[in-house]
This record gives structure tokens, C-alpha cells and sequence, in this order.
């Protein structure tokens, strides 16, 4: 199951380990859903062409973050038992 962070802020489902990806490629996207505030992405590692500062791949999800204004302890609860993987 995916770990969750709670911050001051948001809520933090992390779908897959930093690890996986190139740390020069993350990237935070806002969106336009409410509840999916923002998204975490990122290049699989040995994908990211360094020259072009481009993915070969695409870019992946690596975590969600739910703004915790924007919803009760419960409807956050239920957001990320679904979430989760």
C-alpha cells in the first residue's frame, strides 16, 4: 500500500517510490480538479535526455496531493482509500 504524508497543507499519495525516477525531471502540475490540487511527475530514470531537458517516455505520476482545505477529515479519508494502490 502507497504511504501517506499529512502536512500543514495537503495530503500527500504517493503512487510510486522517488527512487524510480531521474531526480532532475519532478515537476509539480496544478489541476484542474478539485480535491486533485496538485500532481507530482517525474521521468523514469535513464529516460530523461539530459541535452533536450526532455522525457523520452512521458512523464509519470508520483504522487497526488489533495489540498486539506478543500475537504472534511472524512470525505479526505475516502478520496484516499481510493487513491491509494
Amino acid at each position: 500500500m502507497c504511504p501517506v504524508d499529512i502536512t500543514k497543507d495537503f495530503v500527500r499519495i504517493r503512487q510510486k517510490e522517488p527512487s524510480l525516477f531521474d531526480k532532475r525531471s519532478f515537476r509539480t502540475v496544478d489541476v484542474g480538479k478539485k480535491g486533485f490540487t496538485k500532481v507530482i511527475v517525474a521521468c523514469p530514470k535513464r529516460q530523461f535526455n539530459v541535452k533536450k531537458g526532455r522525457c523520452k517516455v512521458g512523464l509519470q505520476v508520483q504522487s497526488i496531493l489533495l489540498s486539506r482545505k478543500d475537504f472534511t477529515k472524512k470525505q479526505l479519508k475516502q478520496k484516499i482509500k481510493g487513491l491509494r494502490r
